[in-house]
């Protein structure tokens, strides 16, 4: 895989949540093994209405698009 935040970026919770789950992982898990606390990780996660939502940045996204793929 090839970083390309031009044209691969998706921050959308929904994306986020569906490529945990493909790593059959937790998201504290997930979270670690990226590198952010869980609290980050679930404000990425979270709806984007919500007080609390933050786009994911972008090397988060690969980050576990890359765990997902393995």
């Amino acid at each position: 895989m090839k970083p390309n935040a031009q044209t691969s970026y998706n921050p959308d919770p929904d994306y986020l949540r569906e490529l945990i789950a493909k790593t059959g992982l937790t998201q504290k898990a997930v979270a670690e093994l990226v590198g952010v606390s869980p609290r980050m990780m679930r404000s990425y996660l979270t709806f984007t209405g919500n007080a609390t939502y933050q786009k994911a940045p972008y090397a988060v996204q690969f980050a576990i698009e890359c765990l997902a793929s393995q």
